[in-house]
């Protein structure tokens, strides 16, 4: 039988973004920054429902590069 998407290997939901689309929303935000600031970048880039999602529901703190925003993101998916 075939496995659930959402239990393969990586644990990503098809309809969750993957961390290249969150890279693209968040092109031209300055390092450091905090989650509004990465909000107003990804909305500003034409982000869509579920990545503005994703970004909402991370810890409100400074980031200090995309990978680490991909990190973050990647768990709260």
């Amino acid at each position: 039988m075939a496995q659930h998407p959402a239990h393969a290997q990586n644990h990503r939901h098809p309809d969750e973004p993957r961390p290249e689309e969150i890279e693209e929303a968040l092109k031209g935000a300055h390092y450091p920054s905090r989650k509004d600031g990465l909000l107003r970048t990804a909305e500003a880039n034409g982000a869509d429902g579920e990545i503005m999602a994703v970004l909402r529901r991370m810890s409100d703190r400074n980031f200090d590069s995309a990978s680490a925003v991909i990190r973050e993101a990647t768990r709260v998916e």
